[in-house]
């Protein structure tokens, strides 16, 4: 046993200081790998698979709960999602945010709000004349479908003055869904 310390001892010291820092750091490496990163991946794989099931269990109309909710819950559900006729200003101050945004100025546009007796969503119609570029515009359009969840866009047409010019004239129809006012 003190042949085996003995030649121990000699092999450190042929290491060296940085050697034996080296081999204490692969020690590390080894005991953390073993003890945290590799436990965690496992965890990773088997939260990402949950959240697969998860998707797919709501992409086929089911509950994340488990439970299906009865037709009246579903329904109701639905209509909360929609926001109130009296948060339309809300509404489209993010619009023209968007638009600012994407260097955009909506100088006019026509509104319309459509209630039909009987109906509990009402549909605010939007129409925006624009001017930019295509990129500016595409990305407008992206940035209000992204902000404001229950708009939805309509139209969009565009018209380019010449074919050197970049700048184009575009009509961007957004219809707002709104529930009933509070």
């Amino acid at each position: 046993m003190n042949g085996l310390i003995d030649r121990l001892r000699r092999e450190v010291g042929r290491l060296g200081g940085a050697g034996v820092v080296g081999i204490g750091l692969l020690v590390f490496a080894a005991t953390f790998y073993f003890s945290a990163h590799r436990p965690a991946r496992v965890e990773l794989a088997a939260l990402n698979e949950e959240a697969r099931q998860l998707q797919e269990r709501l992409r086929m109309g089911g509950s994340l709960t488990g439970r299906e909710a009865a037709p009246a819950e579903q329904l109701a559900a639905f209509y909360a999602f929609f926001p109130n006729e009296t948060s339309t200003p809300q509404w489209l101050a993010r619009i023209y945010d968007a638009a600012a945004a994407k260097g955009i100025a909506l100088e006019s546009g026509e509104y319309k709000l459509d209630r039909k007796v009987g109906e509990r969503l009402a549909r605010y119609e939007i129409l925006l004349p624009v001017k930019g570029s295509y990129a500016q515009i595409r990305g407008f359009v992206a940035e209000v479908l992204a902000t404001v969840p229950a708009a939805v866009l309509e139209e969009v047409n565009l018209r380019r003055e010449s074919v050197q010019s970049r700048r184009l004239d575009a009509r961007v129809r957004f219809t707002l869904y709104l529930g009933g006012a509070e």
